[in-house]
């Protein structure tokens, strides 16, 4: 199926949990900036006691790494596990994005407009959602803006997200 919308109740095989997968986007209708490029993604759990459900363009923070296991809890916000590109529900398994241009969702009013300069995708203090900075980080990036954010605070992101950091 397509990582993107994935919402599996079970996994369909053992030693699927923690499995990478990296793609070449199809074209879609509208085109855009993902078409034709690499994305890598990883089967992850999410955790069914998170607050915020997952939705597109949501920051997964590890809430156990060695358990695959993301939540959208912004505590946990120094440790990235990827972005949803789809919505699953709580404690479904699903994959997040790790690599590749990304669709990510900001918070109202970041602190540094995202544009095409290379600014740092940090994550913020809501839950599932990013902020971008034009100066150094001090938690890990998600990577850095590559164009404006739309009237849903959605924009694109070239991801470039650190492997498990338990």
């Amino acid at each position: 199926g397509d990582p993107e919308t994935g919402d599996d109740k079970s996994m369909y095989a053992p030693g699927q949990l923690g499995a990478r997968v990296t793609l070449v986007q199809p074209t879609r209708t509208p085109a855009g900036v993902e078409e034709g490029r690499p994305k890598t993604y990883q089967y992850v759990k999410t955790d069914s006691s998170m607050s915020v459900a997952p939705f597109k363009g949501a920051i997964a923070w590890w809430a156990n790494s060695a358990q695959y296991l993301v939540t959208t809890d912004a505590t946990n916000r120094g440790r990235i596990a990827g972005v949803f590109q789809g919505a699953p529900a709580k404690g479904n398994f699903c994959f997040v994005q790790q690599k590749g241009p990304a669709t990510v969702k900001y918070v109202d009013a970041p602190t540094s407009a995202p544009d095409a300069t290379g600014k740092f995708v940090v994550p913020s203090t809501t839950a599932g959602k990013a902020d971008c900075i034009a100066t150094a980080p001090t938690f890990p990036p998600l990577g850095i803006a590559v164009g404006t954010r739309d009237a849903n605070s959605e924009g694109v992101v070239e991801l470039d997200v650190i492997e498990n950091v338990d």
